[in-house]
């Protein structure tokens, strides 16, 4: 009996473990900007677009980007926004990783953490 404890205690461990070095190292799918909408709400996805607005207000950040024919808002809330080391400015080329969600009828990304917002050009 006491054999059968040992083992489904080292199981049970190493399963933990590997659940959380999975959902640190796991990266989420990327999808095109165009293909975005509400069936993704609640999904944690990347995407990448041209900032074509940007607006900093109260430690808050809001961006709207854009690729081809589509645009989402990107809102960077003070508590990540106070850690980006970058300065976001229109024409830059970013790709963005979050949650989708839906803030009065229109889709979103919200970033989870600063490293989720990357300049590329």
């Amino acid at each position: 009996m006491r054999k059968i404890l040992i083992v489904s205690s080292a199981i049970a461990i190493f399963g933990i473990c590997l659940l959380f070095y999975l959902a640190k190292t796991s990266k989420p799918n990327f999808v095109p900007l165009s293909e975005i909408d509400s069936t993704y709400i609640g999904k944690t996805i990347s995407t990448s677009g041209r900032i074509v607005y940007v607006n900093y207000n109260k430690g808050n950040v809001f961006l709207t980007i854009y690729d081809k024919n589509s645009s989402i808002s990107v809102p960077i809330f003070s508590n990540i926004a106070k850690y980006l080391n970058v300065n976001l400015k229109k024409g830059q080329k970013i790709v963005v990783s979050g949650m989708v969600d839906e803030y009065k009828g229109k889709l979103q990304i919200i970033p989870r953490k600063a490293s989720d917002i990357k300049v590329v050009e």
